[in-house]
């Protein structure tokens, strides 16, 4: 509910409603653009993170997909669109014990649930 549910009807509340709607866009565009550099460091974050492991060239590509995705959802909802919710992502890590299939699943576990939302 805005103030804009309250104003008698009149001329004057006409000029108040615009200022009212003028200074309702201009908190959503700060919000949107606080967003957009909050998840810009996020992935950048991600990124260096990701830039220290040795190989996995496809599973990097799938991790920064899901990343994307999550963080755009990020945005939509700073925005005040309606975003649904996300399945969670689904991995299954396959190898022979002691090639550090243990470790890079924690890694991916701590790289999109710690620094993405």
């Amino acid at each position: 509910m805005t103030p804009l549910n309250h104003l008698s009807p009149g001329p004057r509340s006409e000029e108040l409603c615009k200022l009212l709607q003028w200074h309702l866009e201009e908190q959503r565009n700060r919000k949107a653009l606080e967003a957009c550099s909050k998840t810009k460091a996020k992935m950048d974050e991600l990124e260096d993170a990701l830039s220290n492991v040795v190989g996995l060239h496809d599973l990097k590509i799938q991790l920064r997909k899901w990343a994307k995705g999550m963080l755009l959802d990020e945005r939509r909802r700073a925005l005040g669109m309606k975003v649904g919710l996300r399945r969670p992502p689904h991995m299954a890590f396959l190898g022979s014990p002691g090639t550090g299939i243990g470790l890079f699943d924690c890694f991916c576990i701590i790289m999109l649930f710690h620094h993405i939302p």
